[in-house]
Protein backbone atom coordinates (compact mmCIF):
# COMPACT_ATOMS: atom_id res chain seq x y z
CA UNK A 1 0.00 0.00 0.00
CA UNK A 2 1.15 3.76 -0.55
CA UNK A 3 0.93 6.43 1.13
CA UNK A 4 -0.28 8.61 -1.88
CA UNK A 5 -3.82 7.12 -1.85
CA UNK A 6 -5.64 10.35 -3.95
CA UNK A 7 -8.35 10.02 -1.64
CA UNK A 8 -8.09 13.21 0.18
CA UNK A 9 -7.67 15.11 -3.20
CA UNK A 10 -11.15 16.58 -2.80
CA UNK A 11 -11.06 18.28 0.55
CA UNK A 12 -12.23 14.65 2.70
CA UNK A 13 -9.95 12.39 5.01
CA UNK A 14 -10.61 8.98 6.78
CA UNK A 15 -11.30 8.67 10.39
CA UNK A 16 -10.91 5.23 11.54
CA UNK A 17 -12.93 2.80 9.96
CA UNK A 18 -13.67 4.51 6.73
CA UNK A 19 -15.55 6.87 8.15
CA UNK A 20 -14.79 10.33 5.84
CA UNK A 21 -15.01 13.53 6.78
CA UNK A 22 -13.96 17.01 5.92
CA UNK A 23 -10.29 17.77 6.36
CA UNK A 24 -11.26 20.80 8.46
CA UNK A 25 -13.45 18.91 10.82
CA UNK A 26 -12.77 19.26 14.11
CA UNK A 27 -11.49 15.74 14.74
CA UNK A 28 -9.12 16.47 12.05
CA UNK A 29 -7.63 19.53 13.10
CA UNK A 30 -7.44 18.12 16.70
CA UNK A 31 -5.49 14.85 15.27
CA UNK A 32 -2.91 17.56 12.94
CA UNK A 33 -2.27 19.12 16.26
CA UNK A 34 -2.01 16.49 18.61
CA UNK A 35 0.49 15.13 15.47
CA UNK A 36 2.27 18.46 15.95
CA UNK A 37 2.86 17.89 19.42
CA UNK A 38 4.08 13.98 18.63
CA UNK A 39 6.71 15.82 16.27
CA UNK A 40 7.79 18.50 18.11
CA UNK A 41 8.68 16.41 20.86
CA UNK A 42 10.70 14.77 18.45
CA UNK A 43 13.51 17.79 18.76
CA UNK A 44 13.46 17.55 22.37
CA UNK A 45 13.79 13.70 22.77
CA UNK A 46 16.78 13.66 19.99
CA UNK A 47 18.82 16.29 22.48
CA UNK A 48 18.59 14.05 26.03
CA UNK A 49 19.15 11.10 27.88
CA UNK A 50 18.11 8.87 30.70
CA UNK A 51 14.56 9.49 32.50
CA UNK A 52 14.10 12.49 30.39
CA UNK A 53 14.17 10.44 27.12
CA UNK A 54 12.68 7.48 28.86
CA UNK A 55 10.04 9.89 29.65
CA UNK A 56 9.46 11.54 26.00
CA UNK A 57 9.33 8.20 24.68
CA UNK A 58 6.87 7.13 27.13
CA UNK A 59 4.88 10.48 26.18
CA UNK A 60 5.19 10.16 22.43
CA UNK A 61 3.51 6.28 22.83
CA UNK A 62 0.76 7.62 25.00
CA UNK A 63 0.30 10.67 21.96
CA UNK A 64 -0.43 7.56 19.14
CA UNK A 65 -2.96 6.29 21.41
CA UNK A 66 -4.63 9.37 21.92
CA UNK A 67 -4.91 10.13 18.17
CA UNK A 68 -6.55 6.75 17.84
CA UNK A 69 -9.12 7.53 20.27
CA UNK A 70 -9.05 10.94 18.36
CA UNK A 71 -10.06 9.68 15.27
CA UNK A 72 -12.82 7.41 16.70
CA UNK A 73 -15.72 8.54 14.68
CA UNK A 74 -18.73 9.14 16.94
CA UNK A 75 -20.90 6.25 17.77
CA UNK A 76 -18.01 3.79 17.21
CA UNK A 77 -16.84 3.31 20.49
CA UNK A 78 -18.05 -0.40 20.71
CA UNK A 79 -16.14 -0.79 17.63
CA UNK A 80 -12.67 0.82 18.79
CA UNK A 81 -12.95 -1.62 22.04
CA UNK A 82 -13.43 -4.49 20.11
CA UNK A 83 -10.75 -3.90 17.71
CA UNK A 84 -8.42 -3.79 20.42
CA UNK A 85 -7.15 -0.26 20.03
CA UNK A 86 -6.07 1.71 23.55
CA UNK A 87 -7.09 4.73 25.62
CA UNK A 88 -4.94 6.36 28.00
CA UNK A 89 -6.70 6.95 30.96
CA UNK A 90 -5.91 8.06 34.50
CA UNK A 91 -2.44 5.73 34.93
CA UNK A 92 -1.15 8.50 32.72
CA UNK A 93 -2.82 10.98 34.11
CA UNK A 94 -0.97 10.31 37.38
CA UNK A 95 2.40 9.41 35.84
CA UNK A 96 3.30 12.58 34.50
CA UNK A 97 1.92 14.46 37.65
CA UNK A 98 4.74 12.22 39.52
CA UNK A 99 6.78 13.79 36.99
CA UNK A 100 5.90 17.11 37.89
CA UNK A 101 5.80 16.81 41.77
CA UNK A 102 9.72 15.14 41.42
CA UNK A 103 10.64 18.07 39.44
CA UNK A 104 9.03 20.77 41.71
CA UNK A 105 11.08 19.33 44.29
CA UNK A 106 14.20 19.33 42.47
CA UNK A 107 13.61 22.56 41.64
CA UNK A 108 12.28 23.92 44.62
CA UNK A 109 8.66 24.88 43.38
CA UNK A 110 7.54 27.18 40.88
CA UNK A 111 9.67 30.31 40.20
CA UNK A 112 7.93 32.66 38.86
CA UNK A 113 7.03 33.41 35.30
CA UNK A 114 10.20 33.26 32.02
CA UNK A 115 10.50 34.53 28.92
CA UNK A 116 11.07 31.45 27.15
CA UNK A 117 15.03 31.40 26.31
CA UNK A 118 16.51 33.78 28.53
CA UNK A 119 18.22 31.84 30.70
CA UNK A 120 18.44 28.52 28.47
CA UNK A 121 19.86 27.26 25.01
CA UNK A 122 18.43 25.03 22.53
CA UNK A 123 16.80 22.36 24.32
CA UNK A 124 14.63 24.91 26.50
CA UNK A 125 13.52 26.59 23.98
CA UNK A 126 12.33 23.71 22.18
CA UNK A 127 10.69 22.30 25.07
CA UNK A 128 8.79 25.95 25.28
CA UNK A 129 7.68 25.49 21.51
CA UNK A 130 6.49 22.31 22.62
CA UNK A 131 4.49 23.09 25.63
CA UNK A 132 2.52 25.73 23.88
CA UNK A 133 1.90 22.96 21.08
CA UNK A 134 0.55 20.75 23.89
CA UNK A 135 -1.56 23.86 25.26
CA UNK A 136 -2.90 24.13 21.52
CA UNK A 137 -3.42 20.42 21.02
CA UNK A 138 -5.45 20.43 24.65
CA UNK A 139 -7.50 23.77 23.15
CA UNK A 140 -8.63 21.16 19.74
CA UNK A 141 -9.49 18.65 22.05
CA UNK A 142 -12.04 20.48 23.88
CA UNK A 143 -13.59 21.06 20.88
CA UNK A 144 -13.92 17.53 20.01
CA UNK A 145 -17.06 15.91 20.97
CA UNK A 146 -17.24 14.42 24.17
CA UNK A 147 -18.47 11.41 22.84
CA UNK A 148 -14.83 10.80 21.40
CA UNK A 149 -12.53 13.17 23.64
CA UNK A 150 -12.79 11.69 27.00
CA UNK A 151 -12.37 13.76 30.39
CA UNK A 152 -9.18 11.74 30.28
CA UNK A 153 -7.48 12.77 27.08
CA UNK A 154 -8.10 16.46 27.89
CA UNK A 155 -6.83 16.44 31.35
CA UNK A 156 -3.67 14.26 30.13
CA UNK A 157 -2.91 17.45 27.65
CA UNK A 158 -3.30 20.09 30.45
CA UNK A 159 -1.18 17.93 32.31
CA UNK A 160 1.73 17.04 29.62
CA UNK A 161 1.72 21.06 29.09
CA UNK A 162 2.15 21.75 32.82
CA UNK A 163 5.14 19.24 32.66
CA UNK A 164 6.59 20.28 29.59
CA UNK A 165 7.23 23.99 31.44
CA UNK A 166 8.99 22.23 34.33
CA UNK A 167 11.48 20.63 32.08
CA UNK A 168 11.76 23.55 30.11
CA UNK A 169 12.32 25.78 33.12
CA UNK A 170 14.88 22.53 34.50
CA UNK A 171 17.13 22.65 31.99
CA UNK A 172 16.93 26.37 31.44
Amino acid sequence: MSITTKRGDEGTTELLFGVKVKKGAVQVEALGVVDELNAFLGFARVMVNGDLAVQIDRVQSWLVTLMGEVAMPEGFEEKYKKAGFGRVGIGEIDEVESWCEELERSEGGFRGWLRPGVEGGELAARLHMVRTVARRAERRVWDVDAAVASREMRVLLNRLSDWLWLVARSVE
